[in-house]
């Protein structure tokens, strides 16, 4: 039985060389700056979220994720364990109370409680659509202004390539009730066993849905030289347009700011989401996302194999439901 059951992702914390470059790509992204001194910056997007991703300055790593527990009663659970940290109170915005701990990979992963929200009159909200011969937009017209930044909502996932991802998931779920949505295994040679190349898992939270995945493994050992460390970090956006909209903007600002394509804009097959990554300066990919899948827990876990869908006569790992074939480099060690 797990520890607890987390909640929520919180936000990442990555770390770079430079935090003005930092800065600015996050802000085309389409982040806000809620604080910067000389060795942190603290970005937010237009939801609730005081922020929704740290940047530490120093040599670029991935330093950790953090996710939210249901109560002060299993932050306190989780500290008296062998893996997690003594209580410490927060001095970001928001306040609250952490405990940190480490995963298979070395990878710190924080727990957090009692972050107050940010006062925000309301949610953005996206236009009706007028879709599927249902008329929801009358007498409204639907317009966004020329380069305008794309709107982000929510931390919505992150990806790691993990030594060993069956180590890692167990950990996980032992601690904070994670579990298995897809499991990536392609056909093995007769005899062989079969070789796991990506798990996508979700938070357990009973029958309220939840998001198709939380984190995603890659195996470390096919992608990144056998190197642990960040996959990407992906943030849900208002809806398609913005997806587009932040396309469109680090397009246009790519070779000014040395931003980089990694992967988009498509349909991917699990989770269903519309996605579009990029590399910031320091090659540490951020997706752009919207329109995903939401499952209870009465889901069993899938076997995957992920070659299997799509067109046969264009096979890839991965694919696309639509939009671009993934990228060769995708998950590398670049970006770890």
């Amino acid at each position: 039985m797990a520890i607890i059951k987390a909640t929520n992702v919180a936000y990442p914390t990555l770390q770079c060389p430079d935090l003005d470059i930092q800065e600015q790509f996050l802000i085309h992204f389409g982040m806000h700056t809620v604080s910067k001194t000389d060795d942190t910056l603290i970005m937010r997007g237009d939801g609730p979220q005081q922020f929704i991703e740290i940047c530490k300055k120093g040599e670029k790593k991935f330093i950790s994720t953090t996710f939210n527990a249901g109560s002060m009663g299993d932050l306190e659970r989780l500290s008296q364990t062998n893996s997690f940290s003594s209580i410490e109170e927060l001095t970001t915005p928001g306040g609250g109370y952490v405990t940190k701990a480490q995963d298979p990979d070395g990878i710190g992963v924080e727990v957090v409680f009692g972050i107050k929200d940010r006062e925000i009159d309301k949610l953005p909200e996206p236009f009706p659509t007028n879709e599927g011969g249902q008329i929801n937009r009358v007498n409204q017209l639907k317009r966004f202004n020329k380069g305008d930044t794309p709107r982000i909502i929510r931390f919505g996932h992150y990806g790691i390539n993990s030594l060993d991802i069956e180590k890692s998931l167990e950990w996980y779920n032992e601690h904070l009730g994670i579990i298995a949505t897809d499991i990536l295994q392609p056909p093995s040679p007769p005899g062989e066993a079969p070789l796991t190349a990506g798990i996508f898992a979700r938070l357990d939270k009973g029958s309220t849905p939840t998001d198709h995945h939380s984190i995603f493994w890659l195996n470390a050992h096919l992608v990144s030289e056998s190197i642990p460390g960040l996959n990407h970090v992906s943030f849900e956006m208002l809806n398609i347009d913005d997806v587009f909209m932040g396309h469109e903007l680090l397009k246009r600002k790519a070779k000014e700011y040395d931003y980089e394509l990694e992967w988009g804009v498509g349909r991917h097959y699990q989770g269903s989401q519309i996605f579009d990554y990029w590399r910031s300066p320091f090659k540490q990919v951020h997706e752009h996302q919207t329109d995903g899948d939401y499952l209870d827990n009465t889901i069993p876990p899938q076997i995957v194999n992920p070659m299997s869908d799509g067109d046969p006569d264009y096979p890839e790992f991965g694919p696309s439901q639509w939009g671009a074939a993934i990228s060769e480099t995708f998950g590398n060690k670049e970006g770890t």
